[in-house]
């Protein structure tokens, strides 16, 4: 069994900005010698990953409730069903992540980094569970966690590889 990965999600509204950092963080924390894997969850829309008349596509509109493609070079799966988050972690864990930094799924009990892009967005931080660090548009002051300027990608990324090594030594 693979070991358990650290899982540290990137919660905010739409547009907060939390693919964008993910895109500065991933190489950073892959440079340093942890493999990264990344969840992204499609809330409320039925993402698509192929293309209509490739036969990955025939195969799916065709009632496969499994599709998979592999190269040389990549492997891809979807099922025709949602799985919950856990689920998605253990199969990263066993492809080999050991961060796993989840885009989404704000209701989940994970650690949390909350990315606040307006003022109101504050309201986050009444109802998400585990948040350990804000990431805001503007200046904001927590008196319980840090809180990084949304454009210091090098003082988020330290936060995030430190609390890679926090969580694997057990002091989280």
């Amino acid at each position: 069994m693979a070991a358990e990965p650290v899982v540290l999600q990137i919660a905010g509204y739409s547009d907060s900005g939390k693919t964008t950092l993910l895109t500065k963080l991933i190489p950073v924390i892959e440079e340093s010698g942890i493999r990264v894997g990344v969840i992204k969850h499609d809330g409320g829309h039925d993402f698509e990953w192929d293309q209509p008349g490739k036969d990955t596509w025939k195969y799916r509109e065709a009632g496969a409730s499994l599709v998979a493609i592999a190269s040389r070079t990549k492997t891809a799966m979807v099922e025709q069903r949602p799985l919950p988050l856990s689920e998605l972690v253990e199969r990263m864990a066993a492809a080999g992540a050991e961060l796993v930094l989840v885009e989404g799924f704000k209701r989940e009990n994970y650690p949390k980094m909350v990315i606040l892009r307006r003022p109101e967005d504050q309201e986050l931080l009444s109802f998400l569970s585990g948040v350990v660090a804000v990431i805001s548009w503007d200046a904001f002051v927590h008196h319980e966690v840090p809180v990084f300027s949304v454009n210091d990608h090098d003082r988020v990324a330290r936060f995030v590889l430190d609390y890679y090594r926090d969580s694997r030594r057990g002091t989280s």
